[in-house]
């Protein structure tokens, strides 16, 4: 293939942009200014039920980590605004900018944690650590839990969350999937016509979408909102997508 200079100019000044738009240094770019400066626009605010889910689950016993791709001021940012100031009381372990899917599908040795800037062998609670791999938060998390159990992982992104958790790891998967919400919109008020319409994303006449069938393989249980959580007992065994109960969302 021939591929002209001008082509190649038009590459480089693209990523050039998309790389000055999302830089999180010193506000640089439109997106994280916007962000800050429209936070309210964005970013909703979680329930004091969900809050209190939370901190019922670390009262209990239940260890409660955040990872998050996110870097850490721009974490503090979303987190104060949507939990509150004391945002970390809700949290055993926070992990920032944990670079998924490299986070489960890097080798162990390639991918160490860092706090304050100093890599840390093993993790020990009650602080704010960088990068990392899965294998350390499940060592952790299996060493210091007061009674046996599961490790549910909550996550919103097929190619981020959803795969490489399932693929890398034994940790039961809850997927969010937003646009579930809209479900009922799509797939039932669809109406027949002579022209080709836009059906359900998910699939239609109890036949599923290819996304709809992988996710429902892939998942454990499927939430179209993290505040569905709160209607799980905090000693309940989770409903998960095979058993049909009711809590899960399905597109049928």
């Amino acid at each position: 293939a021939v591929v002209s200079t001008q082509s190649r100019n038009f590459y480089v000044d693209l990523i050039a942009s998309f790389v000055h738009n999302f830089n999180p240094d010193n506000n640089a770019g439109s997106y994280f200014p916007s962000i800050e400066r429209h936070i309210d626009m964005y970013i909703l605010k979680a329930s004091t039920e969900l809050r209190n889910k939370l901190l019922a689950l670390r009262e209990g016993g239940t260890k409660v980590i955040l990872i998050t791709a996110s870097d850490i001021p721009y974490t503090e940012l979303l987190m104060s605004h949507s939990y509150g100031k004391d945002w970390r009381s809700f949290f055993d372990l926070v992990c920032c900018k944990a670079r998924k899917p490299g986070f489960f599908s890097s080798t162990a040795y390639r991918r160490p944690f860092f706090r304050d800037g100093i890599v840390v062998e093993e993790l020990t609670g009650g602080g704010t650590y960088m990068e990392g791999h899965w294998t350390k938060v499940d060592k952790w998390v299996r060493h210091n839990s007061s009674k046996p159990g599961r490790i549910a992982y909550i996550g919103d992104s097929f190619k981020s969350d959803i795969i490489p958790t399932k693929v890398a790891t034994s940790w039961d998967i809850l997927a969010v999937v937003l646009e579930g919400k809209l479900m009922h919109v799509t797939a039932c008020e669809h109406k027949k016509s002579d022209t080709i319409g836009w059906s359900s994303f998910f699939g239609e006449r109890n036949e599923p979408s290819m996304y709809a069938g992988r996710l429902f393989e892939l998942a454990d249980l499927t939430l179209t909102d993290v505040e569905e959580l709160t209607l799980l007992g905090v000693d309940q065994e989770m409903p998960t997508n095979k058993t049909g109960n009711s809590f899960t969302f399905s597109p049928f």
